[in-house]
């Protein structure tokens, strides 16, 4: 099950996995895109746009997993699955800001991203295409920060979708630092089933 960086000819396939792999989320899909059915080409220009800024982003990395289409003559690359990592810290700004347009909503929360945490991986987003889910394609994804998050003894993280977080926990992110709907005021409050915000954290010697 193979993974790799991807390349900037990849960008056409990772905007449709994750258009189709969100299609149905509760968060990206119903609540920031609920008229995506009748406005099909807004909705891909809108992962267009982020994959296209995640991918020229230095503190960002798109992996991605494929299999090999071997029906015709040769082989043939058919990418399965995107996973998108920030890594954050000194030295790391982002020139989209921290959290780039989700700032308002996530300044309730990121202070769990301070200290020891402020310096790691972030799981941005992580789509596979529904033709290849259950696969082990998004474990392989996750796992990829956390390994690197392990190699440099710094945090790894992610916002876990809904009823993901048994999956994210098998993955390595085993402690629940809090919910992105937490803190007075906050609008996502109610709003949203999934968001649990879970950590891998290093072992402190």
């Amino acid at each position: 099950m193979p993974l790799r960086l991807a390349h900037a000819q990849d960008l056409p396939a990772i905007t449709a996995i994750y258009a189709a792999a969100f299609y149905d989320e509760e968060m990206m899909g119903a609540l920031m895109h609920p008229h995506r059915e009748s406005f099909p080409e807004d909705y891909r220009r809108y992962w267009a746009d982020r994959v296209s800024e995640w991918y020229w982003d230095y503190s960002s990395q798109l992996v991605v997993t494929y299999t090999l289409d071997q029906r015709n003559e040769g082989s043939r690359e058919v990418l399965t699955g995107v996973g998108s990592w920030i890594r954050h810290g000194e030295g790391w700004e982002r020139c989209w800001g921290v959290w780039g347009k989700w700032d308002p909503l996530f300044s309730y929360t990121k202070h769990l991203w301070s200290g020891r945490r402020g310096t790691g991986w972030y799981l941005n987003f992580l789509g596979v295409d529904p033709a290849y889910q259950r696969q082990g394609y998004g474990r392989l994804m996750a796992t990829w920060g956390v390994e690197q998050a392990k190699r440099e003894n710094i945090t790894a993280s992610v916002i876990s979708g809904t009823d993901r977080d048994r999956f994210y926990r098998r993955c390595g992110f085993e402690v629940m630092g809090g919910h992105v709907s937490d803190g007075e005021g906050n609008p996502l409050k109610g709003m949203t089933e999934g968001g649990s915000i879970l950590f891998y954290d290093p072992k402190v010697d």
